[in-house]
């Protein structure tokens, strides 16, 4: 496992719920109660996988079940991983008196587009 590799389990770690902590707890105490010759062997009789690549797929039942984020926690992500350089200045967003309706002639525009979408 890299370095990165490691120091990304270690920030997921954190973000386990404390119910999710005690279930990891009880699988690492489980496999560290194991003789290290019986990890070796479940190692090998997994054909086309090394302990040192690891399993090709992660099972559902292994990966933890991560809470919604709300707007403001998704807005920082967002900002960690570089999708986003500032938030959105929510202030700067206003009804500009300019940008009123422009007056067509006929019947409404939205019945135009219901009419031939049909």
């Amino acid at each position: 496992m890299t370095h990165a590799d490691f120091n990304h389990l270690l920030s997921s770690i954190e973000a386990l719920s404390p119910q999710q902590m005690k279930r990891l707890r009880q699988r690492l105490d489980t496999r560290l109660a194991q003789p290290a010759s019986h990890v070796e062997d479940q190692a090998q009789k997994a054909p086309g996988r090394t302990a040192a690549r690891g399993p090709k797929r992660a099972r559902a039942a292994d990966q933890p079940v991560k809470k919604p984020m709300n707007r403001d926690e998704f807005h920082r992500h967002l900002i960690e991983i570089g999708l986003m350089s500032q938030l959105p200045d929510t202030a700067a967003d206003f009804d500009d008196p300019d940008d009123e309706p422009v007056p067509i002639k006929g019947e409404p525009l939205s019945e135009t587009v219901i009419r031939e979408r049909r």
